[in-house]
């Protein structure tokens, strides 16, 4: 199957075969793009690019029947405008769930950017068989019968979760012998943790009593100013005044990580950031995170960003 992109500054269109990964270069971008379909009816969609200058591409549409569709940057920003006007933001911190029958999404991007991006789709056939026949009640706004000009889009706030599951599908979980089975896998989790958010009109905080919430806020932030730190669950327990077993409990119900999972995540997303915007050295870096050796922390960041601290570091200093 072909994704057809075109750069609008030069009006010149590029094919893409999407079908087992093809690298490509347009007019101020360069990367690769991978489409794969699988037996149950899910299609991933793994993209990794580099902008070099200011440009915006626009992607065709490759479902030909009423499809849901959901985006998000593991990676970088960019702006993500539809057929109709509305536009979306993409980053870390708003996913995107969605159905654009029409060809012509934008996505505008700015100089230096590094996009790594995952989107998992099917048809709206396919879910509902999945899912007993019928959709959920807040998916009813994708479902319509009709196909060609239908476009419909809602953002939100990805849970540790979710970002998790997408980091997975950059990460060695994405290769060896079996790397469809395991890509197959990861994605059906992707598409249906990110349904269940979009559905969950539950307030989780409500299983929890008033105090053990303040206590799990007071963890969360005391977390986010101690990532260098003895973060172990037996040290949090102490300062959260919870048992092991019930604070790990409501990280899970809270942020459906274990806490272990959740400081990591947390741990690599702020060193990502100190590696792309202060530029610190490496071993600086993991240290400022909580990592006594080096090679823990490269380990742990490839598999959260598929790319080691020392190709950021390289990335970001090309740019400069």
């Amino acid at each position: 199957m072909e994704e057809r992109m075109k750069e609008l500054a030069t009006g010149t269109f590029h094919q893409v075969d999407m079908e087992g990964g093809t690298s490509f270069e347009l007019p101020g971008v360069r990367g690769r793009m991978e489409r794969l379909e699988f037996n149950s009816g899910v299609v991933l969609y793994r993209v990794e690019y580099q902008s070099l200058e200011d440009c915006t591409i626009e992607v065709q549409n490759s479902f030909d029947q009423p499809w849901l569709g959901s985006a998000m940057h593991l990676q970088g920003r960019s702006e993500l405008t539809h057929p109709n006007g509305n536009t979306y933001s993409l980053n870390q911190d708003a996913a995107l769930l969605m159905r654009v029958d029409a060809s012509g999404s934008r996505f505008q991007l700015t100089e230096g950017q590094l996009i790594r991006h995952v989107g998992v789709a099917t048809t709206l056939a396919s879910l509902k068989e999945r899912l007993g026949g019928a959709l959920p009640d807040r998916l009813s706004l994708f479902d319509d019968d009709t196909f060609g000009e239908f476009q419909a889009g809602q953002s939100f706030a990805p849970s540790p979760r979710l970002r998790l599951l997408g980091g997975q599908l950059f990460d060695a979980h994405a290769r060896g012998t079996c790397r469809s089975m395991k890509l197959e896998g990861i994605a059906n989790l992707f598409l249906a943790e990110i349904i269940e958010l979009f559905c969950t009109e539950v307030d989780e905080d409500d299983s929890m009593i008033v105090w053990e919430n303040q206590a799990l806020s007071d963890v969360h932030e005391y977390c986010r100013n101690n990532l260098d730190g003895d973060l172990s669950l037996q040290a949090l327990a102490k300062v959260s005044g919870l048992t092991e077993s019930r604070l790990d409990q409501l990280f899970r119900n809270k942020y459906h990580l274990s806490c272990a999972e959740y400081i990591r995540n947390e741990r690599m997303v702020f060193a990502n950031q100190l590696l792309e915007e202060e530029q610190l050295p490496i071993k600086l870096v993991a240290a400022k995170v909580g990592y006594n050796h080096v090679s823990n922390f490269s380990r742990a960041y490839k598999s959260r960003y598929g790319e080691s601290p020392a190709r950021t570091q390289r990335r970001v200093v090309s740019q400069s």
